[in-house]
C-alpha cells in the first residue's frame, strides 16, 4: 500500500526529505496548506542546523531556476558543493562562494529577457496568492536569518556577501588598578583579560600567559597615570576617515603591560569559518583570503630598547605574521615583518609613529608555497583601498593560523579586532 500523506498534513515531525519537498514547492508557487506551513517552521525551529539548510536550499533552488529560464546549462550544480559534501553538512552553505563571478554575471544578462514574462505571470496572480506566497517566504528567510542571529558571528552571509567572522570591541568592565604612594601604577600581574569571554567568533575566553597582564582600559575612570609624552590622555581610540565617515566602535579597548611583559591569547571557533578557508592545520587554505583590522596607539613612538607591542597570527616557531611596533624597528613607527623558523624576516616599515591612533587593515592573500600581505593604514572607508595606496606589502612564509595573541613589553592600546572575509566586513562605519 502506497503512502499518499501530504508532508506535513498531520501532526508527525517532518523529516527533511520532507521539509525539503515543501520549502522546494512553494518556491515553485504550489500553495502550502496552514498545517504543513506550521509543520515546515516547526522542523526549522527543531534544530539549528535546518536553517542553515533551509536557507542554503532556497538559495540553491532560486539560483538554478534562473539558470534555467535563462536557458543556461544545470547539469554543473554539483560545483557549487565541495567533493563528497551535501547540502545538510554545516558548512556547506559557504560553498556557494565558489560560485564564479562571471558565471553569475552571464546569468544576471541572460534572465533580463525573462524578467518581463515573470513579471506578467506574477501579475496575473490573483492579489491574495501574491500575498501569501511572499509572506511565506519572508517567513522562511527571516526565521533562518533568526536563527543565524542567535548562533553567533560568520554564519550568516548577507546580501552583500561581507561577512564578519571574528569580532571582540573589548566590552567589559574597567580593570581595576592600584597606584603606590608617589602615584605611579603598580601593574597586575592577575586578572587583565582572563576568562573574558565577549565579542563573537570565538572558541574559547581570554588567556594571560605571561608574568604580567592586559588590562581593560577606560576612559571615564579614575584618571591613568599618562607620562608627557603619552598621547592616548587625549582620548579613546577611534577612527574617522579624511571623507568624514566614522569607523563603527564600541566598548573600551585593551592595554598591554610595561615590562616584563604580557602575552594575551585567544583561539577561534575555526569550525564556523567556510571550509574554503580552512583545512586540517587550521585557517589560510590556499586560495583563501582574509581581512583582518584593529584600532592602536602606542604610549611612546620611539621602539629603541627593543620596546614592542604587536598582534601575532601563526607562530614564531613556524611562520606567521606580526604587526605593530615592533623592537627590530627602532624608529617605532608601525611595522609587520613575517616570521619564519625564530627568525623575523621581510620587515617592512611604514612612515606613522606608533604613538599615533591608527586603524591597520590587513589583507592576507593565501597562494601554495608563500603569502602575501598587504596592510593599509587610516585608508578611507568608503570602498575597499587600492594596493598602491598601501602602507606595507610583504610576502609571509606559507602559514596556518586558529587564533591572535596580542604581545607587549610597552604599554599600548588595541581595539575593535575584526576578521572577515572583505574589507568591509573589517571596516563597518558608524550609523
Amino acid at each position: 500500500m502506497t503512502d499518499d500523506r501530504i508532508p506535513g498534513a498531520d501532526a508527525n515531525p517532518l523529516d527533511d526529505a520532507e521539509a525539503f519537498e515543501l520549502i522546494d514547492a512553494h518556491l515553485d508557487r504550489h500553495p502550502l496548506t496552514d498545517e504543513q506551513s506550521d509543520a515546515l517552521t516547526a522542523w526549522i525551529k527543531a534544530d539549528p542546523r535546518h536553517a542553515d539548510d533551509a536557507f542554503y536550499r532556497i538559495f540553491l533552488h532560486s539560483y538554478l531556476r534562473l539558470r534555467l529560464q535563462a536557458g543556461l546549462p544545470t547539469s554543473d550544480e554539483l560545483s557549487l558543493l565541495p567533493e563528497g559534501a551535501h547540502s545538510g553538512d554545516s558548512d556547506t552553505r559557504w560553498s556557494i562562494a565558489k560560485i564564479r563571478s562571471e558565471e553569475v554575471r552571464e546569468v544576471s544578462l541572460a534572465i533580463l529577457p525573462a524578467q518581463q514574462e515573470i513579471a506578467d505571470d506574477t501579475a496575473a496572480t490573483p492579489r491574495w496568492r501574491r500575498r501569501h506566497f511572499v509572506l511565506i517566504t519572508c517567513g522562511l528567510v527571516l526565521l533562518a536569518a533568526s536563527f543565524y542571529g542567535w548562533r553567533g558571528f560568520g554564519t550568516s552571509l548577507g546580501a552583500t556577501g561581507h561577512v564578519l567572522y571574528v569580532e571582540e570591541s573589548f566590552d567589559y568592565s574597567a580593570t581595576p588598578l592600584t597606584k603606590s604612594a608617589t602615584g605611579s601604577l603598580e601593574w597586575p600581574t592577575t586578572g587583565g583579560l582572563q576568562g573574558l569571554n565577549g565579542g563573537g567568533g570565538w572558541s574559547e575566553p581570554w588567556r594571560e600567559t605571561d608574568s604580567k597582564v592586559a588590562i581593560i582600559a577606560d576612559y571615564t575612570g579614575d584618571e591613568f597615570p599618562w607620562e608627557p609624552k603619552d598621547m592616548r590622555k587625549y582620548g579613546p581610540l577611534g577612527y574617522t576617515d579624511a571623507a568624514g565617515r566614522v569607523l563603527k566602535s564600541s566598548g573600551r579597548q585593551l592595554r598591554t603591560a610595561t615590562r616584563p611583559r604580557s602575552v594575551t591569547t585567544r583561539k577561534f571557533d575555526i569550525p564556523k569559518f567556510p571550509q574554503a578557508m580552512r583545512d586540517e592545520a587550521g585557517l589560510g587554505a590556499d586560495g583563501a583570503v582574509v581581512w583582518l583590522s584593529f584600532l592602536a596607539q602606542s604610549s611612546l613612538s620611539t621602539a629603541d630598547n627593543n620596546r614592542y607591542s604587536y598582534l601575532l597570527i601563526g607562530s614564531k616557531e613556524v611562520a606567521g605574521l606580526r604587526i605593530g611596533k615592533l623592537g627590530a624597528a627602532p624608529s617605532g613607527n608601525w611595522t609587520a615583518v613575517a616570521l619564519q623558523t625564530e627568525a623575523e624576516v621581510n620587515l617592512k616599515t611604514s612612515a606613522i609613529p606608533s604613538g599615533e591612533m591608527v586603524f591597520l587593515v590587513t589583507r592576507i592573500i593565501f597562494r601554495p608555497g608563500p603569502e602575501e600581505a598587504v596592510v593599509w593604514i587610516n585608508p578611507r572607508l568608503e570602498e575597499e583601498p587600492e594596493v598602491s595606496g598601501a602602507a606595507l606589502r610583504l610576502t609571509i612564509p606559507d602559514f596556518r593560523f586558529d587564533g591572535i595573541s596580542i604581545r607587549a613589553n610597552h604599554s599600548t592600546d588595541f581595539d575593535e579586532i575584526r576578521l572577515g572575509n572583505t574589507f568591509q566586513a573589517v571596516a563597518p562605519t558608524a550609523n
